[in-house]
């Protein structure tokens, strides 16, 4: 499992980071996004348990976001630490893809790629539909902007202080399904950019 979180608070963002622990601490990032210039700095992407000492590092006014995963693809290196990069576009991703439809990436994108996130972060930026992708997937993207989405099966809450996290807490409500969700931070609102049907719920493992 993975866990995405974010805030505007340091003390939030390490609170979320900590209830969401039990996701997975093979590896972890931390990031920050400029709302007003909607510029994005990855501060630090390493493996083992989160540094919080880094978050005394943080620039005041950004959007903070950090993720936690225990990788559950083969893919466990540091190549392999969320986001993902695919020219500029960055992909945080809880959840897993099923097999057989990395393979059928793979073939579309003319990829060798074997990491489900990295083939994700391709297929979603030449534009293939989310409907057709089989698995399970929460995501945050930034591409001169933020935008949150998930399908059926992937849990993501967020609360009214635009805070984000993969477990529910406190006053949060889980995100409304099949939308990817811009977050319009000036105009306070999130703004559906557009909809799509989670290919299969429930979740069956089988062939």
């Amino acid at each position: 499992m993975c866990a995405i979180v974010g805030s505007f608070d340091k003390d939030k963002l390490k609170e979320l980071i900590e209830l969401n622990t039990y996701r997975g601490n093979h590896s972890y990032s931390l990031s920050e996004y400029n709302p007003v210039t909607k510029g994005i700095t990855i501060l630090e992407k390493r493996l083992g348990d989160f540094n919080y000492s880094r978050l005394l590092d943080l620039e005041e006014g950004m959007y903070y976001i950090a993720h936690t995963q225990a990788p559950t693809t083969d893919a466990k290196s540091t190549q392999s630490i969320h986001p993902s990069n695919y020219f500029g576009s960055l992909l945080w991703h809880n959840g897993i893809i099923k097999n057989y439809f990395v393979k059928q990436m793979q073939t579309k994108l003319n990829s060798s790629q074997d990491w489900d996130t990295a083939l994700l972060n391709h297929w979603i930026n030449l534009g293939y539909p989310l409907d057709e992708v089989d698995g399970t997937f929460s995501c945050l993207v930034y591409d001169n902007g933020l935008t949150l989405f998930r399908n059926e099966i992937s849990p993501m809450f967020f609360d009214e202080d635009w805070n984000i996290s993969s477990t529910k807490f406190e006053n949060s409500r889980p995100t409304p399904p099949g939308k990817m969700l811009v977050m319009d931070f000036e105009n306070k609102v999130f703004k559906n950019k557009e909809s799509f049907k989670t290919k299969e719920n429930p979740y069956f493992f089988g062939i």
